[in-house]
């Protein structure tokens, strides 16, 4: 199986650029306007918008693929002041630390394989070909494009709903997704 064609070899290049950016600031650019959380998760509902802006800038914190797994796990840290620039209440979503004045919201940026069912690959073959370095010609293509994700802050009220609850998972704050990558560029 060939993962290496026009789709699939721009989001393996944009994975890789993320792993490769591990403690590098970055520009994020999306496909197409961003949708952001407008409001806290009150444990029932929030409300979003679609916002023009298509780029923001952010620290690659940690990234790297699970390659058996098919999954890549990033987290990076946008600066408030970005997030003020792009149009993104920092109220609304979770940011860091969470003692004192925050000074960064932390995304997930997630993509993951295209698996199926019945694959013509073993697992050893697999993991030679991760070993090798030729994961992208061996293991099925990256099932569309990166997507950056923030959580939503939640109000008193979503806070309480989860403390007072047998279901705490019930309230715990949604995960918006802002966008699809289309381009990371490093600094």
């Amino acid at each position: 199986m060939t993962s290496i064609n026009g789709g699939a070899s721009r989001t393996a290049s944009i994975i890789q650029t993320i792993c490769d950016a591990e403690g590098l600031d970055v520009t994020f650019r999306f496909k197409g306007p961003i949708s952001v959380p407008t409001e806290k998760y009150d444990g029932r509902s929030y409300q979003s918008d679609t916002l023009p802006k298509a780029t923001i800038n952010a620290t690659i914190q940690r990234a790297e693929v699970e390659h058996l797994e098919g999954l890549l796990m990033c987290h990076a840290a946008i600066k408030m002041d970005e997030l003020e620039r792009t149009g993104i209440n920092p109220s609304v979503v979770y940011t860091e630390p969470l003692d004192g004045n925050p000074e960064r919201c932390v995304v997930g940026v997630r993509a993951s394989r295209e698996w199926i069912e019945e694959s013509d690959i073993t697992m050893e073959e697999a993991e030679r070909a991760i070993e090798e370095g030729r994961q992208e010609e061996v293991l099925p293509p990256w099932d569309g494009r990166p997507t950056v994700v923030v959580d939503v802050e939640r109000t008193e009220e979503g806070l309480k709903r989860s403390y007072n609850s047998n279901f705490h998972i019930q309230y715990d704050p949604p995960t918006h997704e802002i966008g699809e990558l289309i381009d990371v560029r490093v600094k």
